[in-house]
């Protein structure tokens, strides 16, 4: 039942692109100092037939299915909002775990031993995600390296766009 009304949110979504306020105005990826993930997906919504308090209510009883397995929610929905045509959906994940559980894809945030000559390899962190569509992603510290490949374009100091094309890795302090 997760996966299909995950798969519904994402079949309704992805039809759709861009909008925001506070949140990001594109599909971004965030991930905090304490490990939390912020998954900001816009898209257009733009079709009659589309009905915005129906999503937001499958939704809801997604996450609360979800939720229920644990003693506190590790997912929230932090806003959603159809605007001029366009839905912004922001949830927001206790961990990478969560993250890779409820959306079946890969996202790992945590130390990585062996740096090798980097600068402040000792303090260093990694991200390691995989996509199917690109995706911008911030990261809390400053953007040591990224994987080879060309999937991964360093944007600023803490930002990245992330292409899909296998596994990605953004190594940063």
């Amino acid at each position: 039942r997760k996966s299909v009304c995950f798969c519904l949110l994402i079949c309704m979504l992805s039809v759709l692109i861009g909008c925001g306020g506070s949140v990001p105005k594109e599909s971004t990826i965030a991930v905090d100092k304490k490990g939390k993930i912020t998954d900001t997906i816009v898209e257009e919504f733009d079709k009659d037939f589309y009905d915005s308090e129906e999503l937001q209510g499958e939704i809801e009883s997604e996450l609360a299915e979800y939720n229920k397995n644990y003693a506190t929610d590790h997912i929230t929905m932090k806003k959603f909002e159809v605007k001029d045509g366009t839905a912004t959906l922001q949830l927001v994940f206790d961990g990478s775990e969560y993250y890779e559980d409820y959306t079946e894809t890969t996202l790992f945030n945590g130390t990585k031993l062996s740096l090798g000559d980097l600068d402040g390899a000792d303090e260093a962190k990694v991200l390691v995600m995989e996509t199917d569509e690109t995706v911008k992603v911030e990261v809390p510290g400053t953007i040591l390296a990224v994987s080879a490949g060309g999937n991964v374009n360093v944007t600023g100091k803490k930002q990245a766009a992330v292409a899909d094309g296998g596994l990605s890795y953004i190594i940063y302090k």
